[in-house]
């Protein structure tokens, strides 16, 4: 794991570097309508990417989407007035929609991104010259969450009308609709074994599917709670994310302010920390290999966390064979 980005609602994208010798880089480019004023007032970390080589992100108030390019050990950070350079051609800067842009994600093979947005769509660009293909529509409400499977050839998409669609982009249709949610969707994710699917919601659930019977196979009822800060704010489910060398765990943040790690295999609660304050934790990401992941919240931190969840499995096996023999 080489870099880590994030996304915040202060308006920015920050690119981290692991290694002492890089500094970090800041993008800047997404614009707030109606005088700079933010629609709500902490700055989250929004969206994590960790050891990423292109960041890509979506704009409320613009209806723009901003993808920024950067090189491995050579980034380069513009100010979005400079950012269509001839030469190198860094940022670009497209519309992408009629409303706000809620979800980006390039595609596994890297030839495609696709975008999500309140206006109830979900649009499909090829990479090369960022040239429109297709748009996925029949949600009916905004489309909050929208990711690739692993071999790129379906996406999973989550909306306010607390709908879990899946889309075959071989015939450019929908084929399976999940209603099991009572809630709006924040949040979906595909297992990296490419066969099943996860979804979070603000009714505080984590749902797990298998998209070749399209059977609920885990449940996690009351995974994230209200708010514990005391302030006005909501219940539930903010995001998820598969990980681990087989994708065994799966780690979950939300509006009570934990993080959360799931087994997977086992279908059960596995740990919960607490290392942030004052607010939801709202993002989550695991490092490629699974070594690494990393949490955001609405305590404006980003937080880097070592995957040992092995080595704690050991540790909490052996306290209970100790409890035991006393």
């Amino acid at each position: 794991m080489t870099q880590l980005a994030s996304g915040s609602m202060d308006h920015s994208v920050m690119v981290w570097n692991f290694k002492p010798s890089l500094r970090a880089f800041r993008f800047v480019g997404h614009k707030v309508r109606g005088g700079g004023q933010m629609w709500v007032e902490q700055e989250e970390a929004r969206t994590l990417m960790v050891g990423v080589d292109v960041v890509s992100t979506g704009s409320r108030h613009g209806r723009r989407l901003l993808s920024v390019r950067c090189a491995s050990g050579e980034l380069f950070s513009r100010q979005h007035r400079a950012a269509v350079d001839a030469q190198r051609r860094d940022v670009t800067v497209f519309k992408a929609h009629t409303s706000a842009v809620r979800a980006v994600q390039f595609s596994h093979d890297g030839n495609a991104l696709l975008t999500a947005s309140d206006d109830k769509t979900i649009k499909l660009w090829s990479t090369y010259r960022t040239k429109f293909q297709q748009t996925l529509s029949g949600h009916l409400n905004w489309v909050r969450t929208a990711k690739f499977s692993p071999d790129s050839k379906m996406i999973v998409s989550g909306s306010d009308d607390q709908s879990v669609k899946l889309w075959d982009l071989g015939s450019k249709s929908c084929v399976k609709t999940y209603w099991d949610h009572t809630g709006m969707i924040t949040c979906v994710a595909f297992h990296p074994g490419g066969t099943v699917v996860a979804s979070a919601s603000t009714d505080r659930s984590i749902k797990v599917f298998d998209i070749r019977t399209h059977r609920l196979i885990q449940h996690y009822g009351d995974a994230h709670g209200s708010s514990q800060t005391g302030s006005a704010g909501g219940a539930g489910v903010q995001s998820i994310a598969f990980g681990g060398p087989g994708g065994e765990w799966l780690i979950s943040t939300g509006w009570d302010g934990v993080v959360k790690i799931w087994d997977v295999k086992e279908g059960h609660l596995f740990y919960t920390l607490h290392g942030h304050k004052n607010g939801p934790t709202t993002a989550a990401a695991f490092s490629p290999q699974g070594d690494f992941f990393a949490t955001g919240g609405s305590d404006a931190q980003v937080m880097v966390w070592k995957s040992n969840f092995d080595t704690v499995s050991q540790m909490v096996e052996e306290e209970e064979r100790i409890r035991e023999d006393e």
